[in-house]
C-alpha cells in the first residue's frame, strides 16, 4: 500500500537537484568521499545560478544564515563556501573535518532511515527485528542523529526532511523497541532531543501530525 508523505517544495527541489548521488552512499569508500561529490554538485549549482543550492546556503552557511536568495546569488562565491555549506548541513564543524574522517557508512542504518522516511514500517520492522541495535543508533554524520531525530525533521540534511503520514505509529514502534527519546543530536550550536526539535519543526505542523507526535513523545 502507497503511504501518503508531506513533501516540502524545498526538500524536492533539493533532491531532484542532486538525484541519485544522494543515495549513493555504498559508491563510497569513505563519507568523507561522498560529501566531498556533493559539494562539487553543489559548486556547479552555484555557477549555475541554479535557486536550489542557495537556499541550501542560507540555511546551513555559518556566514549567510537566513540570507535572501536574491541577495545570495549576487554575492562571490567559492568552492570552498560550498565545502563549508555541506559540512554544516551534515552536522561537522569544518570542512577539515570531513576530510579527517575515514569511516564509511553504516549501509544498515541509512536504509533504516529511508525506510522511516518512506513510510516503510514493514521494512522499519524487519530490519530491527535482525538488527535491534538500530532503534538507538547513531548517524555516523557529524550530527548523530537518531532514526527518532529523523522522524521530526528538524536539523538534519535537507533533502531527508519529509513526512510520511504514518510517522506517528513508526514512532511507537522506535519506541516500544529501545529508542531513547533523551538521545541528543548535535545541531543548532548546542545538543537537542527529538522532542525538543519538534516544538520547532514546520513539517510535522503541516503534515497535519504534529499533535500526535507530541502527545506521543511527551509519555
Amino acid at each position: 500500500m502507497d503511504i501518503a508523505i508531506h513533501l516540502p517544495e524545498a526538500v524536492a527541489q533539493t533532491r531532484d537537484f542532486y538525484g541519485e548521488l544522494l543515495h549513493q552512499q555504498a559508491s563510497f569508500t569513505t563519507i568523507a568521499d561522498h560529501l566531498r561529490a556533493l559539494s562539487i554538485r553543489m559548486w556547479e549549482g552555484v555557477q549555475e545560478g541554479n535557486e536550489v543550492v542557495f537556499r541550501e546556503i542560507a540555511n546551513y552557511h555559518k556566514d549567510h544564515l537566513g540570507r535572501e536568495l536574491k541577495v545570495l546569488m549576487k554575492a562571490a562565491w567559492t568552492e570552498g563556501d560550498c565545502q563549508l555549506t555541506i559540512a554544516h548541513e551534515y552536522g561537522f564543524g569544518s570542512w577539515g573535518e570531513v576530510c579527517s574522517l575515514e569511516k564509511g557508512y553504516d549501509l544498515g542504518f541509512e536504509q533504516t532511515v529511508d525506510a522511516l522516511l518512506a513510510g516503510d514500517i514493514d521494512l522499519l520492522c524487519e530490519n530491527i527485528g535482525r538488527m535491534p541495535q538500530l532503534a538507538q543508533q547513531r548517524s555516523r554524520y557529524g550530527h548523530g542523529a537518531t532514526l527518532l531525530h529523523y522522524a521530526v525533521s528538524n536539523g538534519v540534511e535537507l533533502w531527508r526532511q519529509q513526512v510520511p503520514l504514518n510517522l506517528p505509529e513508526m514512532v511507537r514502534y522506535l519506541l516500544n523497541n529501545g529508542a531513547d527519546l533523551r538521545a541528543k543530536m548535535n545541531v543548532y550550536g548546542g545538543t537537542y532531543a527529538a522532542p525538543e526539535l519538534l516544538l520547532s519543526s514546520l513539517h510535522p505542523r503541516n503534515a497535519g501530525i504534529f499533535a500526535e507526535m507530541r502527545a506521543i513523545m511527551d509519555t
